[in-house]
């Protein structure tokens, strides 16, 4: 128990600073990320002060798309700490590693997503300094979010770079960094287009013997034709990011993301499914290097990486179990799965427009009557249509539509918990579930002959819903937010909304990682005390004794922003 509060649960990661743990905040009911500096590196002060400063910097930025720091502490046992959101998901690296290349249309909506949460610390003088798939997490629904600003530097920290030398990691270090000039915002661009190019070509475009001779290619080779399969604007939006004079980059962040989402045309943008997490192993510590200054170049590498998995929304408290992709450990006896690998570590270009997936081999469940199959008998056709349908606070409902006439049953797959339903169901009640917890599901038909595919067929497809946050008060709606200025150097945020209860206690506004409360009955709040430049994204809900209602807009990635003006 950390601090009295935080339930230790299990180690997820490890980096070059420190270790990342999922813990269960007894105070709020939820459960959390919580990364702790390493033992090794806690009596030297500088890792101390930049670990502090991790903290400071990542609360100073407010955006969807970077996980959200909730607290920050220093305790006699474990020592200095830093407690995040919890993002249910895998990294990008993880990803990369099972599929070994992303299509066009997944990459680019990573990159605008990437480069949209990148701008909203830009504007805040912070650089990341270490922009490469270990620090970009993968959400179940496939949406992108920034971590580990263990290196990051903000115009108001002071440094902690030894003289004569850089942090960062060589693979993804842009030109300028070798020339020991100070990391930008173009740094970051042209880290993330690096990002584009691995995801697009399944390798990296430079590869050396050490760390110097990577960053020597990034300096003065260009990287190799992307596949042939690649569109021409897709193409040229990660030549541009990876140019190697700064100002042949875009000039901010914003502009990239922009064309990475024009570049997506006008179909659905792809989104990249996350698998769940491997069990434990002991994590790699990931490479650290300090390279004294030489004539032209210098570089160092440190990678301070951090690996936090979210939960889907901002309330919610989950456990592994409902991982939508934990069908491939093994479940309770009735249903067994083997992990497939989609594309994984393959060479050459692996040509689709959607991250290829597979179906887990899955053992047939035991009827109970021991009969073996009929000669000329057949399996069940699959189940179809499947539905998942959020009734309270505990309780997902599932319906389906059975295209067969002969199967024993059907069986319900929950993350790595499997139930059994009788023949010509079409309707199932998962009970037990906590309240705000997102769970997947799947579904097959069985008989002595064996069982049907399941639906969705895709090894990485599932039918998701969040139950119910219990029985509080109908959620607030039409939240919009405008700007309003209050003097020459401080503006406001005016948020509005409409108010759907008679019986709410007041409402929680919502901005990134800080909350706060408003009387009953009202439908305006002024966010003021804000500095130029100030991008600020919010969500509201009602709570009263009973519960609190659901956010509004509900979706994870949907909030509403709006930015002041910058002078």
């Amino acid at each position: 128990m950390l601090a009295g509060r935080y339930e230790m649960e299990q180690r997820i990661a490890s980096g070059g600073m420190g270790e990342v743990w999922r813990a269960f905040d007894r105070v709020l009911g939820r459960t959390v990320a919580v990364k702790c500096l390493l033992s090794s590196s806690a009596d030297e002060p500088e890792f101390v002060q930049r670990f502090r400063d991790e903290a400071r910097i990542m609360a100073t930025v407010s955006h969807p798309g970077v996980v959200e720091v909730y607290d920050f502490g220093d305790d006699p046992v474990v020592g200095v700490y830093l407690v995040m959101k919890f993002i249910e998901g895998e990294s990008l690296a993880r990803a990369l590693s099972r599929l070994g290349r992303l299509s066009p249309e997944a990459t680019m909506r990573l990159v605008a997503e990437a480069a949209e949460a990148l701008h909203a610390a830009h504007l805040r003088g912070v650089t990341h300094r270490d922009v490469k798939p270990g620090n970009l997490l993968l959400r179940p629904d496939g949406s992108a979010v920034l971590t580990d600003f263990g290196i990051a530097r903000s115009a108001g920290t002071p440094g902690h770079t030894m003289t004569g030398s850089l942090m960062g990691t060589a693979e993804y270090l842009a030109p300028e960094r070798a020339h020991n000039l100070p990391a930008t915002a173009q740094s970051d661009i042209y880290s993330l287009g690096v990002v584009a190019y691995r995801c697009l070509a399944g390798r990296l475009p430079f590869a050396g013997d050490n760390m110097i001779a990577l960053a020597l290619r990034h300096l003065q080779d260009d990287p190799p034709p992307l596949p042939a399969d690649v569109p021409p604007r897709v193409r040229g939006i990660v030549q541009r990011a990876m140019a190697k004079d700064p100002a042949a980059r875009w000039a901010t962040a914003a502009e990239l993301a922009l064309d990475a989402r024009q570049a997506l045309g006008p179909e659905e943008p792809a989104t990249v499914r996350v698998a769940a997490p491997p069990a434990p192993v002991p994590p790699k510590r990931r490479r650290k290097l300090w390279i004294p200054v030489a004539a032209v170049l210098l570089v160092a590498v440190a990678a301070a990486g951090a690996i936090v998995l979210s939960q889907r929304g901002a309330p919610q408290s989950q456990s592994t179990k409902d991982d939508p992709a934990a069908a491939i450990l093994p479940s309770d006896g009735a249903v067994r799965a083997t992990e497939i690998q989609a594309g994984a570590s393959q060479p050459g270009p692996q040509v689709s427009r959607s991250v290829p997936a597979t179906v887990p081999s899955i053992a047939v469940p035991s009827t109970g009557t021991g009969a073996s199959a009929k000669p000329g008998a057949q399996v069940p056709a699959a189940p179809k249509n499947l539905t998942a349908t959020a009734t309270g606070p505990n309780t997902i409902r599932l319906r389906w539509a059975h295209g067969s006439a002969d199967e024993s049953g059907f069986t319900v797959i929950n993350g790595s918990t499997s139930k059994n339903v009788r023949a010509g169901a079409t309707t199932f009640d998962w009970t037990g579930l906590r309240p705000a917890s997102y769970s997947c599901f799947k579904v097959r038909a069985y008989n002595a002959a064996g069982a049907s595919a399941y639906t969705p067929a895709g090894q990485m497809d599932w039918v998701c819903a969040t139950t119910l946050d219990g029985s509080g008060p109908a959620a607030p709606s039409g939240l919009f937010a405008t700007m309003t200025a209050v003097a020459t150097d401080s503006y406001a945020i005016r948020l509005a909304w409409t108010d759907n209860s008679t019986d709410e206690d007041g409402f929680t506004v919502i901005n990134g990682s800080a909350s706060r409360d408003v009387p009953a009955g009202t439908t305006t709040y002024s966010w003021g005390g804000l500095a130029p430049g100030t991008y600020m994204c919010f969500k509201v809900r009602a709570f009263n004794a009973a519960g609190v209602s659901a956010y509004f807009p509900s979706a994870q990635s949907d909030w509403v922003c709006v930015t002041t003006p910058s002078s």
